[in-house]
C-alpha cells in the first residue's frame, strides 16, 4: 500500500477540488478532467467522455480473451472494474459525499494497478468514471453498451453514517404524473373549469392514505412541481413527480398497481384527464456478492473499521442506486463507510462533513481494503469461482431486473 502514502496529497487534492465545485450530473467537466488526468499520469490508458461527456473508462493490464469461459487464467487472471461517481445535488452539493467515492475508488485502482506492475497479481483493473448518479444512471448505459461483458467482478463504496458490508438498497421507479383540466376564471365562471390542482392535491392525499397499508419497504415520495399559475384562474395543468421504491421487482409491481389507482382516482374524482412519464433508467436493489462483502470486512477490519452489528440500523433502507443494476449482472459490492459525522445523507450538515480531513483518512482506508479484496480475488482461482457461484446462487432467485 505504498503507493497510497506516496500519493496521499493528490488525492485529498483531488476530493477537495470536486468538493470545492460541485456539479450536477452530466455537467461535471472539472471533475471529468482532474480525474482522468490523475489516472493518465498515474500509467492508466484513458477513454475520455466515455458514453457521455463527462463519463470515461480506464484501463491497466491484461487479461486473456476467453478467461471468464474458461473459469481464469493461471493464477486466476481476473479483471477487476471499480466504478467512481463525482456528481453533486442541486443546492446542497457533496451532501452524498461523492467526491469521496471518487477518492475512495482511485486509491483503490492505484494499489491494484502497482500490484499488477510488480507482478505480484496478473490481470486487468478497469476504472468506470459514472457520471449523472442521482436519477440519471450512467451505469445503466455502461450496461447496454456492454462494458461490463468481460469483467469478472466490481466494487465501489458509499460514504454514509456508519459501515455496512450488505446495505440494503431498495429498487426505485421514477416517474412524473400529469393531470389536465379545463381553465376557467376562478370567480366568474368556476363551473366552466376542470380543476388539475385539486386532482394533484387528491392524488397526494390519496397516496398518504395508501402508505398506511403498505409493506415496511415499500416508499413513495412526492412532490407538485407544477400547480398553477394565478390563484384566480383555475389550473388547467398541474404536474407531480414521483419515487416508487421496493425491495425487489416484485414488490415494485405489487407498489405500482396499488400506486396507478390512487393517481387515476383523482383523475375521476375530478374530471381531468392523467399522463404517464416514466424514467428510463429504474435501478435495481442491490444484491450484494456474499464472498465479497466478507472478504472486504477481513480486509477493512485491518484498517481500523469497524462494522456495525445494530440489526435495527442495519434494516434501514440506505437508498436506491444504478449500481444494483450491475449487481444483477456481474458481482458486485457497494459497502458504506462512516466519515466521522452523525449527520445524514442530502443534508448540509453531511456535506459540510465530505470535506473534512476525518472524511478523507476514512475514504483513504476503504480505498485500501477494497484494493485488498479485489487483489485477493485476482490472485485466487478458488475466490473467483466461489464469487461466480454466489452470484448464480443469489440472482437465479431474485427476480427480472432492469438492465
Amino acid at each position: 500500500m505504498e503507493i497510497i502514502v506516496e500519493k496521499m496529497e493528490e488525492l485529498r487534492q483531488i476530493s477537495k477540488e470536486i468538493w470545492k465545485n460541485p456539479e450536477l450530473g452530466y455537467e461535471e467537466k472539472y471533475a471529468h478532467k482532474i480525474i482522468t488526468d490523475f489516472l493518465k499520469n498515474n500509467g492508466f490508458h484513458v477513454e475520455e467522455s466515455y458514453l457521455h461527456p463527462t463519463g470515461f473508462r480506464a484501463s491497466f493490464g491484461t487479461t486473456s480473451t476467453n478467461h471468464r469461459e474458461s473459469g481464469g487464467g493461471d493464477k486466476g487472471s481476473s479483471h477487476a472494474c471499480v466504478m467512481v461517481e463525482y456528481d453533486a445535488l442541486p443546492e446542497i452539493g457533496h451532501a452524498s459525499g461523492r467526491n469521496l467515492v471518487t477518492e475512495t475508488g482511485l486509491a483503490a485502482a492505484i494499489v491494484i494497478k502497482s500490484s499488477i506492475e510488480r507482478g505480484e497479481t496478473k490481470g486487468k483493473v478497469s476504472v468506470l468514471g459514472c457520471p449523472g448518479h442521482e436519477g440519471n444512471g450512467g451505469k445503466v448505459d455502461a450496461i447496454k453498451k456492454k462494458f461490463f461483458e468481460d469483467i469478472d467482478f466490481a466494487v465501489s463504496a458509499q460514504p454514509y453514517t456508519s459501515d455496512i458490508s450488505t446495505p440494503l438498497m431498495l429498487t426505485i421507479m421514477r416517474l412524473c404524473v400529469t393531470y389536465k383540466g379545463k381553465q376557467a376564471h376562478a370567480s366568474a365562471h368556476p363551473w366552466e373549469g376542470r380543476n388539475a390542482l385539486d386532482a394533484a392535491v387528491l392524488c397526494y392525499n390519496n397516496i398518504s392514505v395508501l402508505r398506511q397499508q403498505l409493506k415496511p419497504l415499500m416508499q413513495i415520495h412526492g412532490i407538485i412541481t407544477k400547480g398553477g399559475v394565478k390563484p384566480n384562474i383555475i389550473p388547467g395543468e398541474t404536474e407531480m413527480e414521483f419515487y416508487l421504491r421496493a425491495k425487489d421487482h416484485v414488490d415494485m409491481a405489487v407498489l405500482q398497481q396499488r400506486a396507478n389507482g390512487a393517481f387515476v382516482a383523482a383523475a375521476k374524482a375530478t374530471g381531468c384527464e392523467i399522463e404517464f412519464n416514466f424514467q428510463e433508467k429504474p435501478y435495481s436493489n442491490l444484491t450484494s456478492n456474499p464472498t465479497l462483502a466478507k472478504l472486504y470486512e477481513k480486509n477493512a477490519e485491518k484498517y481500523g473499521i469497524s462494522f456495525t452489528r445494530n440489526c435495527e440500523e442495519l434494516q434501514i433502507p440506505v437508498g436506491s442506486t444504478d449500481v444494483g443494476n450491475v449487481s444483477h449482472v456481474i458481482p458486485t459490492i457497494l459497502p458504506t463507510f462512516s466519515i466521522g459525522t452523525s449527520a445524514r445523507n442530502h443534508t448540509e450538515a453531511f456535506a459540510e462533513a465530505a470535506g473534512s480531513d476525518a472524511a478523507h483518512e476514512c475514504a483513504l482506508n476503504v480505498g485500501k481494503a477494497l484494493a485488498a479484496t479485489a487483489i485477493d480475488v485476482m490472485s485466487d482461482k478458488n475466490l473467483q469461482m466461489q464469487i461466480k457461484e454466489d452470484f448464480t446462487s443469489v440472482n437465479s432467485a431474485s427476480m427480472t431486473a432492469w438492465h
